[in-house]
């Protein structure tokens, strides 16, 4: 019995490798929970990752919880890793745009009194988990899994 190896399309690679938001792998890789960090390693610093694609921002507000973000800030662009973590959320270094761990703008400075402004910006946030030590994110569409309770995180030792 002779095997025969067929040699990837140039379409077939292109399917199977681009992990972007709207290719056909990277939709079905968002759809799992993602190892992104070590939690002992996040301390009040917030952490610039990439993850399948996406330039993000790992924190830990001053409650303790975890926020997942894009990168970069609604406002002029800057990378929210240069921002600083204040109270509930991670406020821009630049002009002082805060964002909540759900990515919500809930300080805008420089903005009149009244401003619904930040009522209208969307700023890409994605869910995470701790467990085991290790933080997970979920980037994939709002009814993510359960995160799975894999026995070397759980088990004792």
């Amino acid at each position: 019995m002779v095997l025969e190896i067929k040699a990837t399309t140039k379409e077939e690679n292109a399917i199977l490798s681009q992990v972007g938001r709207g290719t056909e792998m990277g939709e079905y890789l968002r759809r799992h929970w993602w190892a992104i960090g070590i939690s002992n390693e996040l301390e009040e610093k917030p952490t610039f990752i990439r993850v399948l694609g996406e330039d993000l921002v790992l924190f830990r507000n001053d409650e303790g919880k975890l926020g997942l973000i894009g990168a970069l800030c609604s406002h002029r662009r800057a990378n929210l890793c240069l921002g600083i973590v204040e109270g509930n959320g991670l406020r821009c270094r630049y002009h002082g745009w805060k964002y909540d761990i759900n990515g919500n703008v809930i300080r805008t400075p420089g903005e009149p009194k009244g401003s619904t402004l930040k009522d209208s910006v969307n700023h890409p946030a994605y869910l995470v988990q701790e467990l085991g030590g290790l933080i997970f994110g979920y980037l994939g569409a709002e009814s993510a899994p359960l995160l799975p309770n894999y026995d070397f995180l759980v088990g004792e030792g």
